[in-house]
């Protein structure tokens, strides 16, 4: 046993000793506060101290002038072979006087009690008669059933306040598998190591089947093996995940274990990640995510989908910039809404993210330009007839906030210029930390032409096209015809009319118009700044303000956040147009009035229910803007047809949505060593989509690891996804039955923002059509 040392001078470990918690070994062990007029204590060891006030007896002198002259306790006791003598010699003088009664306790050396209690522990031969007393004082003040638990408790305690986890309970509580790793995580001193040889005894007595685990003979090994430093033994692997963080001590080791398998093969190891079975995920994730960042080439969607539940929006959105999305075809003119809004949120956006904002091309027209023109001849053909389908343009959006004020108190936040990119971005901030959380997910809606403010958002507000007699270009009296509730503006807001507002309930609507983002991009003049700094600001600082008033609210688990906008901004730099026609007037990237110039589409005015006929620019350029480059080209117009210009979106938030469980079903049937199909069965009861899909399944390797999944399961429905195997499984030859039970999670993301997680329903299996074999070879019997 290695040799515990008992003095800080001797180690810069805490000495066991030192930190006892005192107690006073005579007047504890004494056992009464009540002495009889004449009583004795008998200390043969010479260890202990008298209490005050005794009589002591600590020579033969001391015994004949003073032993029995007076009322009293006589402690008595002495030197080495003189108090085990003067103590006999007391025993001896009370028998013959009968009485023995008269001694009230006979103190015991401590070194053979703690024997007793130690039982198979050794006590170390440096430890001192002085200091073993004082250990069995402090063992002595605990309860009797576990002193050495709840010292270890006390003395550990405060090493350990901020642990995710009660160090006392650890000492206290019952051994499992969750206990285990938990005490595993704590590294003793080496002069505390016997009283926890002491305690791992007590635990292996109380669960057998955990005793080799308890009784380990090196905590740190097992515990590296436990999280996967070192190559875990059978043993170790029974015992499944590693249910706790990685420990700090551990965290060094445990990076440069993970950072050097995903160097060493390019970032193969993430492929063989199973992120439901492997310990560590919250720091394996930043680290591959920091690898991945440093070396695009080695990004996959499968690795991006296995790190999407641990890694925060900004942070998948910064792997997307590093590498080029898929290249959309054009969008066809008959397309219908519903394929068109996702052609645009799914496959034109991202793309055009990094055609003009990420890698901006330096070729004119842009690949997306292009592919933006052809959404312009789908809207333009569309539109005269999707403006009476509140479903999907703008105009639904306040009555569905008339609707949920039935409900409750809403908080419409209407942020003029928001994209449908730049909502997606405004809600990781507001749900980050689980701050807030998605009740109704981001839904696209078509902006009301011409997408500009005076346009669009007094159509917002009033439910009305631009072409109703009571249009004016004031948003502040298109609300007033709403007749509910009360709009904010951003001047408002500084002088604290919405906050005071709040705090008193006054309304069922409060709606906060705010022109901040739109503000920035009129007046930056350096892109790329204004993209990839300003604006991440803004938003961030925008979330920031929603927080801060929902906290005014007296209710703020009642209220809910309606996040909406009333038009976008067209994506990256855009030349200024030449030559452009006099007679119109100019407003961005449209006009008011009616050109045949071919660079220009006209939105007639009857035809798409507009005040007076207008002229847009069809192209990536603008006639006029708030703000240029030093280069005199032009950033933050908007007006045009563009999709980033018209397709915006709405949402809704609160403090707490409930989330029902997700319910996730695996069946299939076929011949081993065959390609296979299983259907996995989801039911999302959930007001949000489950998104970004990925499917474990234990007892089959080619899923163990994960499949990625490309279908949403939309709100409120029950989808069959198909998932094809290369090879179905083979069962044993003893194997009963041709059904294999099949065990393992769905990992998804509720509406991109939140993760959730559904194990396998206990019916999940395979049908294996598998000829019988005996596994007997017939030359056994020849």
């Amino acid at each position: 046993m290695a040799k515990i040392i008992l003095t800080a001078e001797r180690t810069n470990q805490p000495s066991l000793f030192e930190n006892l918690p005192l107690v006073s070994p005579s007047e504890f062990l004494l056992g009464t506060d009540k002495a009889q007029d004449k009583s004795v204590v008998l200390d043969p060891t010479g260890l202990y101290s008298p209490p005050v006030g005794c009589i002591e007896i600590r020579a033969e002198a001391d015994w004949i002038r003073h032993f029995f002259q007076s009322e009293g306790l006589y402690w008595v006791t002495g030197r080495g072979l003189q108090a085990n003598r003067l103590c006999e010699w007391t025993r001896e003088w009370l028998r013959v006087w009968n009485k023995l009664s008269l001694i009230v306790e006979e103190k015991q050396n401590p070194r053979s009690r703690l024997n007793t209690l130690f039982g198979s522990v050794s006590i170390p031969e440096e430890w001192t008669d002085e200091e073993i007393l004082k250990l069995a004082a402090a063992l002595d003040a605990y309860p009797l059933d576990n002193p050495v638990a709840h010292l270890l408790a006390d003395l550990t305690e405060d090493d350990r306040k901020n642990s995710e986890f009660s160090v006392r309970q650890v000492w206290l509580g019952s051994p499992s598998i969750q206990h285990l790793a938990q005490w595993l995580s704590i590294q003793l001193p080496e002069a505390y190591k016997p009283l926890e040889h002491i305690w791992q005894n007590q635990m292996a007595e109380s669960d057998p089947e955990l005793a080799e685990y308890y009784q380990t003979p090196d905590k740190l090994q097992l515990l590296q093996q436990w999280i996967g430093i070192i190559k875990p033994l059978a043993r170790v692997k029974a015992l499944g995940r590693f249910p706790l963080a990685v420990p700090d001590a551990l965290i060094g080791e445990f990076r440069s274990f993970w950072e050097h398998r995903f160097l060493l093969n390019e970032g193969n190891a993430l492929d063989e990640l199973a992120p439901n079975q492997q310990s560590g995920m919250e720091q394996i994730a930043p680290l591959a995510y920091n690898i991945l960042k440093n070396c695009p080439a080695w990004i996959t969607r499968e690795r991006k989908r296995k790190l999407s539940s641990y890694l925060n929006y900004q942070e998948l959105r910064e792997l997307d910039s590093l590498q080029p999305p898929p290249q959309p075809n054009r969008l066809e003119p008959n397309t219908s809404a519903k394929d068109a809004m996702q052609w645009v949120t799914e496959q034109y956006l991202p793309f055009r993210r990094w055609d003009a904002a990420i890698n901006p091309s330096s070729e004119r027209p842009r690949v997306s330009d292009r592919l933006a023109e052809s959404f312009v001849d789908w809207l333009l053909k569309s539109y005269p007839e999707l403006r009476f389908d509140n479903s999907i343009l703008n105009y639904g959006v306040a009555a569905f906030v008339q609707d949920l004020c039935q409900e409750g108190p809403v908080l419409w936040v209407v942020i003029d210029g928001l994209g449908w990119l730049d909502h997606q971005e405004l809600l990781s901030y507001l749900t980050r930390n689980h701050g807030l959380s998605i009740e109704t997910a981001l839904q696209p809606r078509i902006s009301i032409l011409p997408t500009k403010t005076e346009y669009a958002k007094w159509s917002l507000y009033t439910q009305l096209p631009p072409s109703h007699s009571t249009w004016v270009p004031d948003a502040g009296k298109g609300f007033s015809i709403m007749g509910l509730g009360k709009r904010y503006t951003d001047r408002d807001y500084k002088r604290g009319t919405l906050h005071k507002d709040l705090k008193q309930n006054a309304y069922k609507l409060y709606c906060w118009d705010t022109d901040k983002f739109d503000h920035l991009y009129h007046t930056e003049q350096d892109w790329q700044n204004l993209y990839q700094v300003q604006r991440p600001y803004v938003l961030e600082g925008l979330a920031r303000n929603i927080e801060y008033c929902i906290k005014l609210h007296p209710h703020p688990e009642q209220l809910r956040i309606v996040i909406a906008s009333d038009h976008g901004q067209i994506m990256g730099e855009v030349e200024q147009l030449t030559n452009r026609p006099k007679d119109l007037d100019w407003k961005g990237r449209m006009a008011i009035g009616k050109t045949d110039d071919p660079r220009f589409v006209v939105l007639d005015a009857e035809r798409y229910g507009l005040p007076h006929d207008i002229s847009v620019v069809k192209g990536a350029a603008s006639l006029n803007a708030f703000s240029y480059t030093e280069k005199n080209v032009i950033i933050g117009s908007h007006g045009g047809l563009f999709p980033e210009e018209v397709v915006i979106g709405v949402s809704v938030l609160r403090q707490v949505t409930l989330r029902l469980a997700v319910q996730a079903i695996c069946r299939g049937e076929g011949e081993p060593g065959n390609l296979g199909t299983l259907t996995l069965t989801v039911k999302n009861l959930n007001r949000v989509p489950l998104t970004q899909l990925c499917l474990y399944i234990n007892e089959l390797p080619a899923l163990k690891s994960g499949y990625a999944i490309e279908e949403e399961i939309p709100a409120g429905q029950e989808v069959p996804v198909s998932v094809v195997i290369a090879s179905f499984p083979e069962l044993p030859p003893s194997y009963e039955g041709n059904q294999l039970a099949l065990t393992g999670e769905l990992r998804f993301q509720f509406a991109d923002l939140e993760s959730g997680t559904a194990s396998l329903d206990t019916e999940s299996h395979l049908i294996v059509k598998q000829i019988f074999r005996s596994g007997l070879d017939i030359d056994e019997f020849l």
